[in-house]
């Protein structure tokens, strides 16, 4: 090989990468904070479309789209009422989602329970007397669960405004924790 190709190559790649730099969705210099706290949360990395669905909202019975919160960080979780981890990371999720929805958060959970029933039974055990200020869904089917390839839960995902998977999160976490706190105050 002479040098010249392989000054060309270098160059070449080069110039791919920082156009490749240039068109990413994600500028991480515009997120301070995002990459910080999702890897002091444990979480990954996702940087994907987040897939569209549409359930029945277990409040009102109304037909509702992920897309409908477009515009909106998206705190996405899949749980079930007869997950214990579930049930414990609920009251962090509820502090968390009181503390943010007016500056632009929406916390949809996605209730995989087989029966309306036991979401409706654990909701009114959880905050009896109060309405939450999550959004609840429900899918005993699990395809929205499916579609974002959730093998366990409780599992959330962050989305962004623009309607792109920040990160995901396996696992009860403790959403009242700084970390989790920095995640959500720059993405807003």
């Amino acid at each position: 090989m002479n040098s010249q190709y392989v000054k060309m190559v270098v160059l070449g790649a080069a110039v791919a990468a920082f156009v490749a730099v240039q068109l990413a969705p994600w500028d991480l210099s515009e997120k301070e904070g995002v990459a910080e706290a999702v890897v002091d949360l444990q979480g990954e990395w996702v940087d994907r479309p987040a897939p569209d669905f549409q359930l029945p909202n277990v409040d009102t019975g109304q037909q509702m789209s992920l897309s409908d919160f477009r515009g909106k960080v998206i705190f996405l979780n899949f749980w079930a009422s007869f997950c214990e981890p579930c049930r414990r990371e609920m009251p962090s999720m509820e502090n968390l989602v009181r503390q943010y929805k007016n500056r632009g958060l929406e916390m949809v959970a996605v209730s995989l329970d087989p029966e309306q029933q036991d979401i409706n039974k654990f909701m009114n055990e959880f905050l009896p007397g109060q309405r939450s200020a999550m959004t609840v869904l429900w899918d005993a089917a699990g395809q929205s669960s499916q579609a974002y390839g959730t093998e366990f839960i409780p599992e959330t995902y962050i989305i962004d405004r623009q309607g792109r998977i920040v990160a995901r999160f396996v696992n009860e976490y403790d959403w009242t924790r700084p970390e989790a706190k920095q995640l959500i105050e720059a993405l807003l």
